[in-house]
């Protein structure tokens, strides 16, 4: 017999975790994974022998369940287990912000919590529910699966939707000031780019300047002052400017620190050496940057200088609004793969309106919830 929802809401939520639990956890950032010992690494490979009752549903052997907080409201959370090389990791993840990695023994992105004897307590809570919400799973695991496709908030799930429609809903004014029909035909109608007999820093820091001023405006001072504000800029003092033998030398040397950047590793003028010849590439990875990188590539193209263009189907793809936008809660700047330009949080009510919102969630295309299975 099915189950009513506050049956069904009471039985997921007993001994639910609160908002000060999750509080007190240690931040991860990036790949940083907090290692415990002692009593907490019993406690997660504890939590493992829980979750090793349901079927595996990736590598490393990784397990995830969704599952509600106690706060002001009610927020749900993923919790995930894996294990790799005989770690054992479990992970707690809300927003982009609230991510919480651990591990029972050190890795290369570890790091110890000095208040590790103070986490013991939450970590029986967490070991405490989880046993009971995987009992209450395998008691009835579509029902569990109901509950989470029906209850999960959109702000916690991931999905496409076309740019045209998006477009369409909130007006992408990224590009104010910027000629788009003339930055389209640049990169739809690209020409070769303008070649070099020789290159040398003195060159180099000519163009970049151009690049450099047609994003943040006229600067004072000659080539060499105003390179300066580049990440490498003061470097460039150690070696002889006209010499191309020279040029090389500092290019090796540069290039893994950012040291082409016009926008500080977002945008960069990178000088390119084939078949006897130089020229510049401009290119970013970061859909928030293309106007910084729309205004290089004018800049020097008024200054009669064509360079190769980089990211050309994903930029024309996110002009012409030919591509689709991902909504994520974890978006971050970086152009995605294949047809995918961009990502973007799901907007809320105070930003757009919730006609807007409605709009936004009726027209993108939700990925599929993983579903939780017992193991077979």
């Amino acid at each position: 017999m099915k189950m009513k929802f506050n049956d069904q809401k009471k039985l997921y939520r007993q001994n639910a975790l609160t908002q000060t639990d999750i509080l007190y956890l240690p931040d991860s950032r990036g790949l940083d994974v907090t290692a415990v010992s002692s009593k907490c690494a019993d406690i997660i490979r504890s939590i493992h022998g829980s979750m090793s009752r349901l079927a595996p549903m990736g590598d490393d052997e990784r397990r995830s369940l969704w599952f509600e907080v106690k706060g002001k409201r009610w927020e749900w959370y993923r919790l995930s287990v894996s294990t790799y090389k005989d770690r054992h990791y479990l992970y707690i993840t809300g927003d982009t912000y609230d991510h919480h990695v651990f591990c029972d023994k050190d890795d290369c992105n570890s790091r110890h919590c000095f208040y590790e004897d103070e986490l013991v307590g939450i970590f029986s809570k967490i070991e405490k529910y989880v046993a009971g919400l995987v009992d209450n799973i395998l008691s009835a695991p579509e029902q569990y699966n109901s509950y989470v496709e029906k209850y999960l908030g959109y702000y916690r799930r991931e999905g496409l939707i076309k740019r045209s429609v998006l477009n369409s809903l909130i007006p992408d004014n990224s590009y104010d000031g910027i000629d788009i029909p003339r930055v389209i035909n640049l990169y739809e109608n690209q020409v070769e780019p303008t070649q070099f007999s020789e290159m040398t820093i003195r060159r180099y820091m000519h163009y970049w300047r151009i690049a450099y001023e047609a994003v943040y405006g006229k600067m004072s001072g000659d080539d060499i002052e105003v390179f300066r504000h580049s990440s490498k800029g003061h470097e460039a003092r150690e070696y002889n400017l006209d010499s191309e033998d020279d040029f090389r030398r500092w290019k090796s040397e540069v290039s893994p620190y950012h040291g082409f950047d016009v926008v500080y590793a977002r945008v960069h003028l990178y000088p390119t050496y084939t078949n006897g010849q130089w020229h510049f590439y401009v290119g970013t990875g970061s859909y928030w940057n293309l106007d910084d990188c729309f205004r290089a590539v004018i800049g020097l193209s008024d200054a009669g200088i064509s360079v190769e263009l980089g990211e050309v189907d994903h930029i024309l793809g996110i002009l012409k609004e030919t591509d689709y936008v991902e909504i994520t809660p974890y978006a971050y700047r970086y152009m995605q793969g294949d047809d995918i330009g961009s990502q973007m949080k799901l907007p809320y009510a105070d930003e757009v309106g919730k006609d807007v919102i409605k709009e936004i969630i009726a027209n993108t295309e939700w990925n599929k919830l993983e579903k939780v299975s017992p193991l077979a």
